[in-house]
Parts: C-alpha cells; structure tokens; sequence
C-alpha cells in the first residue's frame, strides 16, 4: 500500500484536491457566486482531476525506468515493490475512473461534450510519457498546462454552466480570477520542469533527450530561468503594491510568501551548479506554487473581515 502511495505522488494529489476545495469554499461558497454542482458532484469532480493525476504518474514511470534508474534510483517502485503489468493495470482504472466521473459531470452541467476533457487529457499524458517530454518546450508546456488544469476545471465545470442575463457579470469575473490563478500555476509549473530537467540531466543525457537544460550551455538556460521568474515578480510586486492600501492583509502576503521568494530564487539560479541546487529550487518553486494558491483564502478572509 505504501509503494501504491508513492506511486501515485499522493501529497502532489492531496494539492490538487486542496486547490479544487479552496476555490469551492474559500471563493464559490465564502462570496455566495453561483455553480452548479453540490458537494456529492463537485467531490466527482475532484476525483477526476486526481485521477488523471494518478494515471499520469504512472504512465510517466512505467516509461522511465531506465531514466529513473539513473536519476532517482530511490524512487523507483515499478519493478521492485509493484509488478509492471499491475501498474499498468492501475494506469487503466485511473483512465477509466476519469472519463467516468467527467461524463458524470457533463451531464450534472448539461454540458454534454466537457466529458471529452478527461480522455483528451489523458492521451496527451500518454503522448507525453512515451515521447513528448524527450523533446524541447513542448514537455514543459504540456505538463505546466496539465497542471494548471485542475484550477480551471472548476470554473468550466461549476460556474460557467451557471451564468444566465441576470448574473453574467459576476460569472465573468469570478472565471477571470480563477483564469488568474491558473495562468500562476501554468508558469510556476512551466519553470519548476525546467529546473527538474536541470536536476535530471544525467539520465536525460543516457536516454538521448533533448530538453532545454540538455541543448542549452548552461549560463543560456539560467538566463531564461531568470527572466521567467523576473516576468512573474513584475506584475506580482505591481499587483501587490496597488492593493496596498485597500488590503494591506493580501498585499503583505504576496509580498513576503510569494514575491520574496520568487526574488531569492534569482540568486539561487544564478549561483545553481549541479543536481542538488536544482533540487533545492524545484522545492521552493513547490512550495511558492502552495502559497500563491493559499491566497485565495487570504483575499476572501480580508474580503469579508477586514
């Protein structure tokens, strides 16, 4: 059972259904928009967004194992503690479990075709594991997209089905707040898999991959990760310095959970040298991506009380 958890990445999964029950309760039920689904459904929901999650991490290792061999030998669970043609199996029911809860909802929204989300999502994971992530860009971005996924399928499955004349206006901007947070967790993702290419170098050197850290000299890539991480500090510091003095509450927490270390991280990517720099950074761009969704609950807090 152990080696089941690790398998599938279970406190990266436990985040999904935070992110998923803050947006319900912190935004959608705390400020009383309109939705769609009840709690039984909107549970269906996040089971699917777990699911994919799930499916995709095992189909991304049962096609690394001689990477992760290599790489993070220690992680390694197919093969040793779960048979291959189980985690294959378990690969399947998490597919089957997605399309299943996403048709639920479809029909629960009677939005017939947002089904199609799940199988779609599942076939770029899949694309993903067996060649995509070997090449340039492209990984990163599918991943980073994925991740930002589970953010936005609330609003596409919960609140977009609930706007009609009377409450267009406030649909519309709760979809862009949520498209907010998911346009912070797509870049914050994108970043954290460029520094994950960085610490895996040596197994996607054996394996002939071409990601940035691989095809880029190394003082290019930390440039690029730089002026990433400088493209998120600009409108964050602006952001929080605006609301300042409506809300200093939020704006004091961007500052220092969210912008203060995306401003550290500079540092340390300009000093990174090897594996365990890289680590340390893929650690924090975690933890940032934590914060940054928690203030939802901070906005809606200083909304209501302060």
């Amino acid at each position: 059972m152990v080696a089941f958890f690790k398998l599938i990445r279970w406190p990266n999964l436990l985040i999904i259904a935070l992110v998923q029950y803050l947006i319900r309760f912190a935004i959608i039920e705390s400020l009383h928009l309109p939705h769609v689904l009840n709690h039984g459904y909107f549970f269906i929901g996040v089971l699917c967004s777990i699911a994919l999650a799930a499916g995709g991490y095992i189909i991304n290792d049962l096609y690394d194992l001689e990477v992760d061999a290599l790489n993070k030998p220690n992680r390694i669970t197919i093969g040793k503690s779960i048979k291959e043609n189980t985690a294959w199996n378990l690969y399947y029911a998490t597919v089957i479990i997605a399309i299943a809860c996403a048709y639920l909802l479809a029909q629960e929204a009677e939005v017939d075709d947002l089904w199609m989300i799940a199988p779609l999502a599942a076939v770029i994971l899949y694309l993903y594991a067996y060649d995509l992530k070997a090449r340039p860009f492209l990984g990163n971005f599918i991943v980073a997209a994925l991740s930002a996924l589970p953010v936005f399928l609330v609003g596409v499955f919960d609140i977009l089905p609930a706007a009609n004349d009377e409450n267009a206006l406030q649909v519309s901007q709760t979809m862009e707040v949520i498209l907010a947070y998911s346009l912070f967790a797509f870049g914050i993702s994108f970043m954290r898999e460029m520094v994950k290419d960085a610490e895996d170098k040596l197994g996607d050197k054996a394996a002939e991959y071409k990601t940035l850290a691989l095809i880029l000299p190394a003082g290019i890539f930390k440039a690029i990760l730089i002026l990433l991480l400088i493209s998120h500090i600009v409108p964050l510091a602006y952001y929080s310095y605006d609301i300042f003095e409506n809300d200093k509450l939020s704006s004091l927490y961007l500052f220092i959970l969210v912008v203060g270390p995306l401003v550290y991280l500079i540092y340390k990517s300009a000093l990174a040298h090897g594996p365990k720099d890289y680590k340390k950074i893929s650690t924090i761009l975690k933890l940032i991506m934590l914060t940054g969704i928690l203030s939802m609950l901070v906005f809606t807090l200083s909304l209501l009380y302060f």
